[in-house]
Parts: C-alpha cells; structure tokens; sequence
C-alpha cells in the first residue's frame, strides 16, 4: 500500500474548449479516474468493494485552477486519503505540469454506497477489506470540501434547460457527475461570463438525474461570486456550484 498514487495523462485536442485547454470537466473525470487507482492502490477499488455490491459516489468537489494544461500537453494528477468519517471518505489531489510545477489542487468527499439502493454503507460493514488503509492527513487546499446550500428555486426562467438525453448517461444509467459541470459551464456561457477567469470550482451532487428527465438551471451571484444549480420537474435538487473568479 502506498499513501500516495498517480497517473499521468495526455491532452487530447477532443479534450480541449475553445481556448485550446482541458476542458474543466474533463479535468474533474481524470481527477476521478485517478481516485479509482487511489482507491485500488489500498484495496478498495471498484473490484474489491463490487463483491459487497457496493460502488463509490462522490457527494462533492472543489477544484482550484492556476492554469488548465493545453492541447498535446502532458501532467499527472497525485492523489490521496485523508481517511474514513464515519460514511465520508476525504480525498485529495494536486495537479502537476510536465516540469513538475503544480497547476492546480482539489479535495472531494465520497461515500460507499449499494449498488442497486444507493443508500450509504459504512466501511466496517466490507470487513474483508483493509481496515487500516493508508491514509496522509495534509490537506491540498485550505481545508475540507465545504457543503453548499442549493438557492431557492427563482421564479424567473432557467439560464439553459438540459435534458438526460442518451449521450449525458453513464453505466449506472444516469446522468455521470462529470456532465453537471459541462452544465455549468454551458449556463455561464449563456449567460456571457468569461470562463477562461474560474480560478474556483465547488460543486455539491444532490440527486441523480435518470434518462429523459428534464434540469432547468440557473445563475445567482454568490457573497464571493456565482452560484450555478440545477432543479428538476419536481423542484427536487439536482446541484449546486459556487463559481469563484
């Protein structure tokens, strides 16, 4: 076991916006894609938690942004555990460039989950696994990943409307987390902000969204910046994102 693990990654042009950089959601899949090796490096991956038919859910992430790497540019993503609070799981990340020089940070929360109920399960209950998992206490940013509270549903219309159409769907058929934060980029967007000034990303995951549901989303200025949040039909809370700039 290690308490660190990283993998590295290529830029790819399919990967890019239209400043010729990674594309921030992008970004949150490979730092995900890295926290499964994370996991696995300490027994927990996707395989050894499935035969209790359990998988991983992230509940939230903020994402801190110095620079986004650029087309044909190589970096590598460090991660680790800052261990197991009750349900939550913490974990870290940094950001590297091909010379080493660290271009951005986050910290995310997750829990265990069943598969089928995605109700939470606490970690003791997979007794067969590592119950001493390496862990570093080092924090990457300045603290934990912060709760935010969604706004109140405006009574005026959404910034865009999204669909659960086929191509938003993940393997457990519903909308991936990943494509809440393409979301949120396609409101600001919309709605004319600069997207090359996020210096900050916290988003919250609140519920799923299952194939052809419909998420109205809106934009709100927040105490320090703005607020992007996703409802339902049903007024039942998608997501909420705290855009800093």
């Amino acid at each position: 076991m290690s308490d660190f693990s990283q993998l590295e990654f290529y830029t790819k042009s399919t990967e890019c916006g239209t400043d010729s950089c990674l594309a921030p959601y992008v970004l949150l899949s490979d730092l995900q894609e890295t926290a499964d090796k994370g996991a696995a490096d300490n027994g927990w991956g996707r395989d050894a938690i499935g035969e209790y038919n359990c998988c991983w859910i992230i509940i939230r992430c903020r994402v801190h942004i110095r620079r986004l790497p650029s087309w044909r540019e190589r970096f590598t993503i460090t991660t680790w555990s800052r261990g197991a609070k009750k349900l939550f799981f913490d974990r870290e990340y940094e950001i590297f460039d091909s010379n080493g020089e660290i271009i951005g940070s986050a910290t995310s929360v997750w829990i265990l989950a069943d598969k089928d109920t995605h109700r939470p399960v606490f970690p003791s209950h997979l007794e067969k696994l590592p119950q001493d998992a390496t862990e570093s206490l080092r924090y990457a940013l300045d603290g934990e990943c912060p709760k935010i509270k969604i706004p109140s549903r405006p009574g005026t219309e959404p910034a865009i409307i999204k669909y659960a159409d086929y191509t938003e769907l993940d393997h457990n058929h519903h909308v991936n987390n990943t494509r809440y934060l393409a979301w949120v980029y396609d409101a600001l967007f919309k709605s004319g902000y600069e997207l090359a000034k996020i210096a900050d990303i916290n988003i919250n995951y609140l519920s799923e969204v299952k194939s052809g549901q419909k998420v109205d989303i809106y934009v709100t200025e927040s105490d320090k910046g703005l607020y992007v949040f996703g409802y339902r039909e049903d007024s039942s809370g998608v997501f909420v994102c705290e855009i800093l700039f």
